[in-house]
């Protein structure tokens, strides 16, 4: 890994003056994929988005935090400015190809539109050499061609080209594999993370996929209820969790080997945000919970530091 590209520190997001993600912390380096794991509502896509202020206004608001992409705080931009960091700076992949692409513009259009900064004798080759790393073995016919009559795994290929053509220098894919058979899940994912290695770009991967967070994440940022639980590198996480919440949702978590008396379900539910409060979100659930898990505080941000470079918000 090289230098840091990407620092978000305390953020908080409302929507609707119910707060529903709390200080997170979290560093993205030069050429690193990095997860944002947990379960769905836990506040990885809110977080993400809110990255390049794509949230829903006026209901979604930033209560607090900065987001700090190569040197520059992105909340202190004008939308103007923001303008050109989105795309060219940061792309996106979201989980739904269909929805992101429109049904009735061509493939090559919507491809050129990605590239529309860049010298108009240059974006041709750009998108033609981003569909051959994609693997797509006839790009012509692929220009000529519109979403409805592509699979959903080939559109998602195409979404990713887009995402990579202004050549940004950091990717957000938002459970880029959801919508696809299980069967061609793996080779998306091997193509997207091949691309962004060819392209230089840091991937941010929003995942409730234990397996696709194991497979190709370098760290990996545990969330529940809005905070951040747990981070560390991928082996780290997954081979000595510190957090309890972790080590439930690891062995919940089907693997070979496996049988249907080894899953142990999570007892009790996710608290609603309403109901948020200083203490360990997790403390209801958790099995070595006690009294002081009602005055757990998490300030600025900062985790407790387990081991070197693994930090948890337990305070066991």
């Amino acid at each position: 890994m090289n230098s840091e590209l990407l620092s978000v520190r305390n953020l908080s997001v409302a929507f609707n003056d119910v707060q529903v993600t709390d200080k997170v912390c979290f560093d993205i380096s030069c050429g690193e994929i990095f997860a944002l794991m947990g379960e769905s509502g836990c506040g990885k896509s809110v977080s993400a988005m809110a990255i390049p202020r794509l949230l829903p206004h006026p209901s979604a608001k930033i209560v607090c935090g900065e987001i700090i992409l190569e040197g520059k705080n992105l909340l202190e931009l004008s939308s103007k400015d923001m303008y050109e960091i989105r795309g060219k700076k940061i792309g996106c992949v979201f989980q739904e190809p269909m929805q992101a692409l429109n049904p009735v513009v061509s493939i090559g259009t919507q491809l050129l539109e990605a590239v529309r900064f860049m010298p108009k004798e240059n974006r041709l080759k750009r998108i033609k050499e981003l569909l051959a790393k994609a693997q797509f073995k006839d790009p012509e016919r692929i220009l000529k061609s519109y979403p409805h009559e592509m699979s959903g795994g080939m559109l998602q290929r195409i979404v990713i080209c887009i995402a990579l053509a202004p050549k940004p220098s950091l990717v957000i894919a938002d459970e880029p594999t959801t919508a696809l058979d299980a069967n061609i899940q793996t080779a998306v994912m091997d193509i997207l993370k091949d691309m962004c290695k060819s392209e230089n770009a840091s991937m941010l991967l929003i995942t409730h996929n234990a397996h696709l967070a194991a497979k190709y994440a370098d760290r990996i940022a545990v969330m529940y209820a809005g905070q951040i639980a747990e981070i560390g590198k991928t082996s780290d996480v997954f081979n000595t969790p510190k957090h309890p919440y972790t080590k439930a949702l690891l062995k919940v978590v089907p693997s070979k080997g496996k049988t249907l008396s080894d899953l142990k379900p999570i007892p009790g539910s996710v608290l609603s945000p309403k109901d948020f409060d200083n203490g360990c979100r997790f403390r209801f659930r958790c099995e070595f919970a006690k009294e002081e898990c009602k005055e757990l505080r998490i300030e600025n941000g900062e985790l407790r530091i387990n081991d070197k470079k693994h930090w948890s918000s337990c305070i066991l």
